[in-house]
C-alpha cells in the first residue's frame, strides 16, 4: 500500500493541535511537523499524540511564506512515492472517499487533485467544543468557497478562493506561494464528497482561539510584510470580531455534495 504523509508547521498551537493530530492520525501513515520555536506545550502534545511522527525544528528564524514553501517541499522530497498533503494547523482534511479519489487519480494518470475548501465559522460561540470529541463533528458550520461573494465581503485575507490544497503523489508539490495551488501538470478539481479542506479560520470563536490568531502577526518575516504576504494577520480583537460577525449570517452546517 502506498504511504500517506502529511506535512505541517506550527507555532504555539497547543489549543488546536490535539484536535488536529487526533483527526489526521486516522488518515495519514506518517507526519512531518515543523516547529517554529514554540514556547508552549505544542511539541509535547505532538510527541504524546503521534509519537511515531517526526517533530523537526524549522530552518527559518521567522515565518516567511516562500521559505516555508521550500522547507515543506524539502521534506516532501523524502517521500517521493507517497501521497502527500501540506496543511496548516487550522486546516482539517475531510476525506470520506479518499481511496476512491486516489484510485481515480491513478486510473487517469493524474499528478494530483485540487481539494475544494470551506471557511469554517462558529455560529454557536457560547457552546465550547469538547476536547475529547472531534472538532469537525462539533463545529461543522461554514461556507464553501465557491459560494462566497468575496468582493461583497471585503474581508482582508478573503479576497479570492485560497483554502484549496493540493493532494498529490509527485516528488514535490511545486507550489505557488502559500501552497494552495501547484504548477504541476495533469491536475483535476476534486469533489466535496471525496475530499475537502475545512479551514478553521473563524471557529471555535473563543478567547483561546483569538489569542492564537493574534500571535501570528509578530512572527511574519519583514519580506512578507513589505510584499503583503499574510496581510490578513494584521488585526486586533475588535477587527477579528468584525470579520467573524460578517460571516456568521452566511454560514450553515456544511453538506458534502456539490
Amino acid at each position: 500500500m502506498v504511504q500517506r504523509v502529511v506535512i505541517s508547521h506550527f507555532f504555539n498551537e497547543a489549543y488546536l493541535l490535539p484536535w488536529w493530530l487526533k483527526h489526521h492520525r486516522e488518515i495519514f501513515d506518517h507526519g512531518v511537523l515543523i516547529d517554529y520555536a514554540s514556547t508552549d506545550e505544542s511539541v509535547a502534545i505532538c510527541k504524546e499524540l503521534v509519537p511515531h511522527w517526526e517533530v523537526v525544528p524549522s530552518e527559518n528564524a521567522s515565518f516567511a511564506a516562500i521559505l516555508c514553501d521550500f522547507e515543506v517541499m524539502k521534506h516532501e522530497s523524502r517521500f517521493p512515492n507517497a501521497w502527500k498533503l501540506a496543511l496548516n494547523t487550522t486546516e482539517f482534511f475531510v476525506a470520506p472517499g479518499l481511496e476512491k479519489m486516489e484510485r481515480l487519480l491513478v486510473q487517469h494518470d493524474l499528478t494530483g487533485v485540487r481539494l475544494p475548501g470551506a471557511v469554517m465559522v462558529d455560529i454557536d460561540p457560547n457552546t465550547p467544543p469538547d476536547p475529547a470529541r472531534s472538532l469537525v463533528e462539533q463545529k461543522s458550520a461554514g461556507i464553501w468557497e465557491n459560494e462566497i461573494d468575496f468582493k461583497g465581503l471585503a474581508i482582508p485575507g478573503l479576497t479570492f478562493p485560497t483554502r484549496s490544497r493540493f493532494y498529490h503523489r509527485y516528488a514535490i508539490g511545486a507550489y505557488t506561494p502559500g501552497r494552495h495551488s501547484s504548477q504541476l501538470p495533469r491536475q483535476c478539481n476534486g469533489s466535496r464528497d471525496l475530499g475537502s479542506i475545512r479551514w478553521y479560520g473563524f471557529s471555535p470563536w473563543c478567547n483561546a482561539f483569538k489569542a492564537r490568531k493574534l500571535q501570528i502577526s509578530d512572527r511574519r518575516d519583514t519580506f512578507d510584510v513589505k510584499n503583503g504576504f499574510g496581510a490578513q494577520h494584521q488585526a486586533d480583537v475588535a477587527e477579528l470580531d468584525r470579520r467573524w460577525s460578517k460571516l456568521t449570517s452566511l454560514s450553515s452546517v456544511l453538506k458534502e455534495a456539490a
